[in-house]
């Protein structure tokens, strides 16, 4: 039996694909609302994605579909048929939120807008996530995480460490090895949902949340933006942090983090390596030198660090109070002691036995902890259970 969550009296019905609005009502689905998430015949996109268990292609095993729709129930509506039509707007109806994933065309085609729903539900939050967002000239461009990281500005901002490209105003914009853009645009709807229920709470009213993920990738950009703003616009600038050391620097056994950029870090790091003479040279004196520098003190680090470990150095630098940490893989970071000591992760078998492990929740509720209800839904696995439930 699973205790009261935080959000156990909200009903979240999700309509969307792959992960931007998924994610958003994960979050919530996590936070004990009873999330339904709503599929159309062909199923969402994610489960076929993968990985899977064994390298064995199934739908309800794909790993990203799994992680992004635990907690949740499911029901699979061919929104084009009057019959499953009538019943989407009937759930709707008894909705508290709606959460949907689709470009704004889409949207004003379906009829899903707040206006076009207020007849059926005048308390319903009806939250859209799109790749420009709901209005604008570029509002039914259609895209995926890529684009939402390219148009964000992210992509051309990354790497953002010396070392990491070599010219550029000639090397490609750069995408990290996630759904960065989808997962921040899903965070903010969550946000969003939020701020909308208190102030529904307030007034009784429901409300329109609007989520751009070209902005959600912009917002976390604000150094890059000013720095775009009070100087000449480049194409990418890699030591655009201006002070260092801030970087990846290759240990014996992989990559260690060092940050020592303030004088007192870059005073311990000196004394961690032996005080040698070269830390006291004037093109080392500060922060802002050592950037400018960084090609002739990089090499001086490197044969430091490269005759020890990452824990042994993170473990010296540390203990001297210098912010620093191990570039973990995954399967590191899976198995490191204070992951397991948090429990953080979660086991789900596959269908052949097989155990994988997936992320769970990155907060700790003091009075309503995270628990993990139900794994993702099997195809159409809750329909009769939820339209008994929620239309009775």
């Amino acid at each position: 039996m699973f205790r009261p969550s935080a959000l156990s009296d909200l009903k979240v019905l999700e309509y969307g694909d792959m992960v931007p609005g998924a994610y958003c009502a994960r979050l919530l689905a996590d936070a004990g609302a009873d999330v339904v998430k709503v599929e159309p015949p062909a199923g969402d996109s994610a489960r076929q994605t993968g990985p899977f268990p064994g390298n064995v292609k199934d739908a309800d095993w794909s790993g990203l579909y799994l992680y992004l729709n635990a907690n949740k129930r499911g029901i699979t509506l061919d929104v084009a048929q009057d019959q499953d039509w009538a019943a989407f707007q009937k759930l709707t109806a008894q909705a508290d939120i709606l959460v949907l994933d689709h470009t704004a065309k889409e949207i004003d085609r379906l009829g899903l807008r707040r206006h076009d729903l207020e007849h059926l539900n005048a308390s319903l939050i009806v939250t859209a996530i799109t790749p420009f967002g709901l209005t604008g000239p570029k509002r039914d461009y259609i895209g995926d995480d890529l684009i939402a990281v390219s148009a964000g500005g992210m992509a051309h901002a990354t790497p953002g460490i010396p070392d990491m490209i070599h010219d550029p105003e000639k090397e490609p914009p750069l995408r990290a090895n996630a759904y960065v853009g989808d997962m921040l645009a899903g965070v903010q709807g969550a946000m969003a949902i939020m701020v909308a229920v208190l102030g529904r709470s307030l007034n009784g009213e429901g409300c329109e949340v609007d989520v751009s993920r070209q902005e959600a990738v912009s917002m976390v950009l604000p150094f890059e933006l000013a720095h775009a703003s009070h100087h000449e616009a480049k194409k990418r600038e890699p030591t655009i942090f201006g002070a260092m050391p801030n970087a990846y620097l290759p240990c014996s056994d992989g990559y260690v983090v060092i940050m020592a950029v303030i004088d007192a870090h870059w005073k311990a790091l000196m004394d961690l390596t032996g005080n040698p003479d070269w830390g006291e040279i004037e093109i080392f004196a500060n922060a802002q030198e050592r950037a400018r520098n960084w090609d002739a003190l990089e090499p001086l680090l490197l044969a430091w660090t490269m005759n020890h470990t990452g824990a042994e150095i993170t473990r010296l630098a540390q203990g001297r109070g210098i912010p620093c940490f191990p570039a973990y893989t995954v399967g590191e970071m899976v198995e490191s002691e204070h992951v397991k000591a948090r429990e953080f992760m979660w086991q789900l078998e596959g269908p052949q036995g097989q155990k994988f492990k997936l992320p769970g929740y990155p907060v700790r509720m003091g009075a309503t902890p995270w628990q993990l209800r139900r794994r993702a839904p099997k195809f159409g696995e809750h329909n009769a259970e939820v339209l008994a439930e929620w239309l009775k």
